[in-house]
Formats: C-alpha cells, sequence, structure tokens
C-alpha cells in the first residue's frame, strides 16, 4: 500500500475518538476542555514565577510555558477524562 494512502487515512481513523462531556445541555469535547485549562495553567505559572522572580532563569520563554500548557492540559486529561 502507498504510504501517502496511509498518512491519509490516520484522521478518518481516530476521528471518532473523543470523549464527550455535557456542560449547561451542551456536549463540549474533552480536548477542548483540557486545552482551556493548559493555558489558563500556563498564564498562572507565567504570573507566579515572574512574580517570584524565578522567571528570569527560564531561557527559551518560547518553548518553556507552551510546554507547561501542554503539560497541565495532558494532567488534566488523565485526571478527569481517562477511562
Amino acid at each position: 500500500m502507498n504510504p501517502r494512502c496511509l498518512l491519509l487515512a490516520i484522521p478518518f481513523a481516530v476521528a471518532g475518538c473523543t470523549n464527550a462531556v455535557e456542560i449547561g445541555g451542551a456536549y463540549f469535547p474533552a480536548w477542548l476542555i483540557c486545552s482551556i485549562a493548559g493555558l489558563c495553567g500556563a498564564s498562572m505559572a507565567h504570573a507566579a514565577m515572574a512574580r517570584s522572580g524565578f522567571g528570569r532563569f527560564i531561557e527559551p520563554r518560547r518553548l518553556a510555558f507552551p510546554s507547561i500548557g501542554v503539560l497541565i492540559a495532558l494532567f488534566v486529561y488523565l485526571l478527569f477524562f481517562r477511562s
């Protein structure tokens, strides 16, 4: 089989693998809630590090704070949505 066909088939294979959370009668995908939690967590971590003075020691800031956000998002997913 052509490798390009396999690459194109991946999104269709994982399209139905999502958790849905009901909030106020509407269903939201779990990844959306986790990404919002990661964004809020990274913002709070940035504010806390800037306030404490520890933020000046973090050198690649454009890499560090998105990584913190992804770490928090994955932790929230494992904590609340693993089945």
